[in-house]
This record gives structure tokens, sequence and C-alpha cells, in this order.
């Protein structure tokens, strides 16, 4: 029976489509305006479904552009609906945050009224490890004091949530949704538990027991 929720949050709680647009709109202004947005998304998408570890960078080495353009999380938003769930969820099991953030992050969420939802914040630059690293999942599993068998992962990406959580023994659940909708399963070791495409669909399923 699940007791743990461990939630990724880049396009599992947060909407990261404006600020992806924001990057490469930048770095095509200045390094490549011959190049269209619509181009450049495009294979970042292929770049998802490759399971490229970074979309964009994927992109931009298909170009050949030489210089980078750092991400910025200004554009971010929750997803409609994220503390109200998370609310909900809170009744029912304890929650955590396993993410592949900066540690500016905790501050993130406390400005937009989430962070206190957590039991446990874990993010990759606080911690020194990052998905999808085995001893970050097992960092985590330490931090909650619980067994493998009581945590599901929820998280958007087959290859940094879905798969390492497999590997480590937990439940998992992919939430479809951002770039990573495009990835497909490599092997029974990177199909979910449970697919579900929103939010919503995610309260329904975890509000029912799992």
């Amino acid at each position: 029976m699940t007791q743990w929720l461990f939630f990724d949050l880049g396009n599992t709680l947060y909407d990261e489509t404006y600020s992806d647009l924001e990057r490469v709109t930048s770095l095509l202004e200045k390094a490549a305006p011959s190049i269209s947005v619509p181009d450049f998304l495009a294979q970042m998408k292929a770049g998802a479904a490759a399971y490229a570890p970074s979309p964009f960078q994927y992109a931009r080495k298909h170009f050949a552009i030489p210089c980078d353009e750092p991400y910025s999380t200004d554009k971010e938003v929750l997803f409609d609906g994220v503390a109200e769930l998370l609310k909900a969820l809170r009744e029912m099991y304890r929650l955590a945050v396993l993410a592949n953030q900066p540690s500016s992050t905790a501050e993130r969420l406390k400005r937009d009224g989430i962070y206190g939802y957590f039991d446990i914040c874990l993010l990759s630059e606080t911690e020194g490890l990052s998905k999808p690293d085995p001893a970050f999942f097992a960092y985590a599993v330490e931090k909650a004091g619980c067994s493998l068998a009581s945590i599901t992962m929820i998280g958007d990406r087959l290859d940094n949530d879905i798969y390492p959580a497999k590997m480590a023994g937990m439940k998992t659940i992919r939430i479809r949704q951002g770039l990573s909708a495009v990835q497909e399963p490599i092997s029974d070791e990177y199909r979910p538990d449970a697919t579900v495409s929103s939010l919503n669909e995610l309260g329904e399923l975890l509000l029912g027991g799992i």
C-alpha cells in the first residue's frame, strides 16, 4: 500500500512550456535568426523522444549553434489545480519532492504556496545528486525512512523518473504532459505501473487509493 508520493516538478507540477519558449526565442534571436522557433521546438521534441538528457541541447547541436542560452524558471507556472490536489493528497499520503532543480526552488515552492504540503524536499543542487542516478533514489528512501514498496514516484520522464524508480523498487505513475509526452517505453523496465494525462486524472487515481 502506498504511503509516500514522490513528485517530480518540471512538467509534472509546473508547466515549463513558456520558459522553454522564452529560452528558444532568445537563443535564436541572438545566434541563429534563420532558424524558426517551431523548427527548433520540433527538434527538441525529437530529442525528448530519443531520450536525450537535454532536448534543448540536442536541438542546439542539431542546428550547430555554438553558443548556449541559460534556462530560466521565470515563466514556469503551476498547472491548474496543483495546490488543491496536494492539499487533498496530504490527507491520505506523505508527500515529497524529488527533482533535478536548483536550491532556489525551495523558495519558489514557498512563494507559490505549496512548500508546506511536502514532508521532504530533495533538490539535485542541494543534495549533490541528480536523477536518474540510483544513489539519489536510495538517498530519498533513506530520508523518508520507509520501505520501497510504500513509495510511488510520479513524473513525466520515462528516463529520469519512471525507469530509475522502477529499478529502485518503487511503484510508478507517469503523467504524460509536457515535452516528454512523446517518449515511448523502450523496454518493460521503462513502462510505468500507471499512466495519466493530467493532474485531474492523477487525482482520480490517487484519491481512490493505490
